[in-house]
């Protein structure tokens, strides 16, 4: 259940909220997946370039909650990918995150993206499946912070049935 949620474009000054959040649910939830090692140093990357860049686009939707922000999610049009939804800890499990994705799948549909790609963390590949994803493969990637991580390429339909 989304209790009170309001949503709005994500900006430049949102970029360190948007951070520690990304940086505090990856290490929860991806626990157990990755080798603490690999996590860490994935996680002690800054934001890249292309993120900030996205900020400024306005293609990423911040989820907030009296003021504060609980999640988020970012699109890359050019790539047609969702490059991003994090749900801070303390809201996980309360459909915020699916939420995010409705819109981010909305914002891409207006941009003219048919299909939407991802890639998944391991623990969120159920999470897209059960959203209508499809796993297409599963590969080991050299993340720019220089660790290798498996993720599951998945992609979505997102034209509207007739």
């Amino acid at each position: 259940m989304c209790d009170d949620l309001a949503f709005r474009p994500a900006t430049p000054d949102d970029l360190t909220a948007l951070w520690s959040i990304r940086n505090r649910a990856a290490r929860i939830q991806c626990a157990g997946h990755y080798p603490p090692d690999a996590l860490d140093t994935w996680l002690a990357a800054a934001p890249s370039d292309g993120f900030r860049h996205l900020l400024r686009q306005g293609h990423a939707i911040v989820a907030e909650r009296d003021r504060s922000i609980v999640g988020y999610a970012v699109v890359d049009v050019g790539e047609r990918e969702l490059e991003a939804l994090f749900v801070a800890p303390d809201h996980f499990r309360r459909g915020h995150g699916s939420k995010l994705l409705a819109r981010a799948e909305e914002l891409a549909r207006q941009e003219g993206i048919d299909i939407l790609t991802l890639s998944a963390a391991l623990n969120a590949i159920d999470f897209y499946l059960a959203h209508g994803y499809e796993l297409l493969a599963i590969d080991d990637y050299a993340h720019r912070s220089g660790v290798r991580l498996k993720r599951g390429v998945m992609r979505k339909s997102l034209k509207l049935p007739r």
